[in-house]
């Protein structure tokens, strides 16, 4: 069962299609309720081969790890890392705590493009 939603997925696609052809984007997405991830592949990211990904989970308290949250965050997790493997963007071994945004804790790494 895929616990990605497909907006979320085919945002992903366009993000991969867009870095093969060395252009901009950005991918915001919803991935539930209180689960959002942010991919900004700019400029500077595109030459430098690595983009930030930033999940925001709107938790009262924080893990050193996104996935310390559990199995159902872990499962959407690797969906979204599964996807960008899949176009050749290689996720961070972690998205770790970087702060609170009132709520909403913010995870983050940066992926590597091949």
């Amino acid at each position: 069962m895929n616990h990605v939603p497909d907006a979320v997925l085919a945002a992903i696609d366009g993000l991969g299609r867009a870095a093969l052809a060395d252009e901009p984007t950005t991918v915001e997405q919803r991935l539930r309720g209180d689960f959002r991830v942010r991919i900004s592949c700019d400029r500077t990211a595109l030459d430098a081969g690595t983009v930030p990904v930033a999940f925001r989970l709107e938790h009262g308290t924080t893990a050193p790890t996104l996935r310390d949250h559990g199995s159902f965050v872990v499962t959407i997790v690797d969906g979204v890392d599964s996807r960008l493997r899949a176009w050749g963007i290689d996720p961070p071994d972690a998205y770790t705590h970087r702060r609170t945004d009132d709520e909403w804790q913010v995870y983050a790494g940066r992926a590597t493009l091949r």
